[in-house]
């Protein structure tokens, strides 16, 4: 009765003062005096603090992990420590960095801790150069920033506010791929804090079984502190990137995608070269139906003339173009910091499919479906990502868990709206919608990427149509996560 009593009076001390020091009270409340203090870097909050409503702001204010208490975490031994508490107490735990997951999973954690990772955010450049030590609270943004001025760069996401980490967890799209990989190609370490509150080192020759199941399905096997991570010296014409946006009304999209899919169908593919088309609603262009906003970019000072003449043939509505660098990539698409897809508040929802070319009927039907979305959702986006996959589809298909290196295109409703429940459900029937139109008559099986599933997918169409895979990650998970405490994110059962 007295701890509990004790409990009771720190939470209600906590909602006044905020935010204590672990060194001082951490050990006396939250622990019980049955571990180690915490660094004198840590903090806590609890509900009604500053700090808690930070940490506990989503991108998806449709997604609401419950928590009691959130621990702002300076250290490896931080991150060991609060599972151990959490495990010794049975509570649910989840690690929180950029916030930006979607997964309905994420639901299911209530009356949880918070390990909010924002805390360690270091990028260090190590191994004369060819490698960074990458801390697990770093923002995406934060990794190109820190390593351009140094002559480097390397695979990052296509937008800078979500945490570093995670997606490398499932993969990682973005902008340099086709030169080298996804991200979780890129991953030479991992240390890791296991379901147990355990640390350990995972590469390919400590626990390669583990190393290769974190790089595809990793959100299921424990919380990464930090990566040593491949970087790359920037060469001759590597500085400059070169961006020209078509917007087109919609009776061109048949015209324009077919122009497209001579592209993804040639031989040899540049690396240098992205495609990104849009649906984007323009009522000042057309009130009734979507638009199409069809960006290509490319590494160096100029995209070459055989990728822009044949959409300027096409007589565009406006072309917008510029020169800019990595970070400014970003920008093009909203996802820079203080852009609109960086912006907290509202509900998002993502509904992916993956695709070898673009199905030209089906993608007129999905204009349609976005013309006549209720105006709630008029905010809405629909994401056709083709990066370059050249180096992707290079390396064997049973290296790492991530199952789609033959994937060429990433597409996905972004729903967009006010943040309202009553909603939601709206939002995905509209999407499953126009996931099945455009997986109607491709003959393919439905691959939907693990970092944008909604988490009513099966988890073959998440870790792969081959029996091995899941089998694989079944034994896997029942070693490392016996108890199903990583259950918190498209998890393996």
């Amino acid at each position: 009765m007295a701890v509990a009593i004790l409990h009771v009076i720190a939470a209600l001390l906590f909602g006044f003062l905020g935010t204590i020091s672990l060194t001082a009270c951490f050990q006396a409340t939250i622990l019980d005096s049955r571990g180690p203090p915490l660094s004198p870097g840590a903090q806590i909050y609890f509900p009604g603090s500053e700090g808690f409503a930070n940490a506990t702001s989503r991108w998806s204010a449709a997604v609401k992990p419950g928590f009691n208490a959130i621990v702002r975490v300076a250290t490896e031994d931080d991150v060991r420590h609060t599972i151990r508490y959490a495990n010794a107490h049975n509570r649910p735990f989840l690690a929180i960095s950029g916030g930006h997951g979607t997964n309905a999973a994420l639901n299911l954690v209530q009356a949880g801790i918070g390990i909010w990772m924002r805390g360690m955010n270091s990028v260090k450049i190590v191994d004369d150069g060819t490698a960074a030590i990458i801390e697990g609270g770093t923002d995406s943004g934060e990794v190109t920033a820190a390593l351009w001025p140094q002559g480097k760069q390397t695979m990052t996401l296509g937008c800078d506010c979500p945490g570093f980490i995670a997606p490398v967890l499932g993969g990682g799209h973005g902008w340099l791929q086709g030169r080298y990989g996804l991200m979780a190609d890129n991953l030479i370490s991992a240390r890791m804090v296991l379901a147990n509150g355990t640390a350990i080192t995972v590469s390919e020759t400590d626990h390669a079984d583990l190393f290769w199941a974190i790089r595809g399905a990793g959100h299921n096997f424990g919380i990464v502190v930090s990566v040593k991570y491949r970087i790359y010296d920037r060469t001759a014409g590597q500085d400059q990137w070169a961006a020209a946006g078509f917007t087109f009304t919609h009776d061109k999209l048949e015209k324009v995608f077919a122009k497209a899919n001579e592209w993804l169908h040639r031989p040899t593919r540049p690396e240098e070269l992205t495609h990104y088309p849009t649906f984007v609603n323009n009522p000042d262009i057309d009130p009734d139906r979507p638009v199409i906003v069809f960006w290509i970019f490319w590494q160096g000072s100029t995209i070459p003339a055989e990728y822009t003449t044949p959409m300027h043939a096409l007589n565009p509505v406006s072309v917008m173009t510029s020169v800019t660098d990595l970070a400014g990539m970003n920008t093009h698409l909203g996802a820079a910091y203080g852009l609109p897809a960086c912006q907290k508040g509202y509900s998002h929802l993502l509904y992916p499919i993956s695709l070898m070319e673009w199905y030209v009927s089906n993608l007129r039907a999905v204009l349609e479906i976005f013309g006549s979305m209720p105006r709630a959702f008029s905010s809405s986006v629909m994401l056709l990502e083709a990066y370059a996959t050249n180096r992707v589809s290079e390396i064997p298909n049973d290296t790492t868990a991530y199952p789609d290196r033959d994937g060429k295109l990433l597409l996905s409703p972004l729903m967009t709206y006010a943040a309202n429940a009553s909603l939601d459900e709206t939002a995905v029937t509209i999407s499953k919608k126009i996931r099945y139109t455009l997986l109607n008559g491709t003959g393919l099986p439905l691959n939907a990427y693990v970092n944008y599933a909604y988490g009513d997918e099966s988890l073959q169409e998440i870790y792969g149509h081959e029996p091995w895979r899941l089998e694989k990650l079944r034994k896997l998970k029942k070693e490392f996560d016996p108890h199903g405490r990583f259950n918190f994110y498209a998890p393996i059962k």
